[in-house]
């Protein structure tokens, strides 16, 4: 007989289920943001961008997947960031005026996976404060969702605007 893992209890309001995609992209989302702020090495910096990069990556699909379009370019590979953005801006008109930042992101990604690269703090700091602030815009404009109810208050608290701090 299967486990059961997840119980409803009597009563309680079952929140709204994500998507695997979504729910992905925030898990990688909340471990790029403990690495970032534990930073204390260059080890964390890397991870930081690189499993923030990723949840950008995943939010996009996510939204290609959303607006009713496959994500898979044949049954073992899914399309990459640049063909995420092509169905988003030409397809389903979503603009996305943050890309010029993501690019930069997903280079330094890039930089670090294929070529060792050691970014510096300041440079994990101007591409992590600026996903943060597209995923923010992001899951609340096309994906129809909250940032907060997905990562604790005091991981968000540095990238608000100070009219939105408590």
């Amino acid at each position: 007989m299967p486990r059961r893992t997840h119980r409803a209890r009597v009563g309680a309001t079952k929140p709204p289920t994500l998507s695997p995609l979504l729910r992905s992209a925030l898990e990688v989302l909340k471990h790029g943001l403990w690495h970032y702020f534990r930073s204390d090495t260059s080890t964390d910096i890397k991870f930081a961008l690189l499993h923030t990069d990723q949840a950008v990556e995943l939010l996009l699909k996510e939204r290609v997947r959303f607006g009713g379009r496959s994500i898979y370019k044949n049954p073992k590979e899914t399309i990459t960031i640049w063909g995420a953005y092509d169905i988003l801006e030409k397809e389903l008109k979503c603009t996305i005026p943050e890309k010029a930042d993501l690019e930069l992101l997903h280079e330094e990604r890039n930089a670090i996976q294929h070529k060792f690269s050691s970014p510096a703090a300041e440079d994990a700091a101007f591409h992590v404060e600026n996903a943060v602030r597209f995923i923010t815009r992001f899951l609340r404009d096309e994906l129809k969702t909250s940032i907060e109810d997905h990562i604790p208050s005091r991981d968000l608290e540095p990238f608000l605007p100070s009219s939105r701090k408590p």
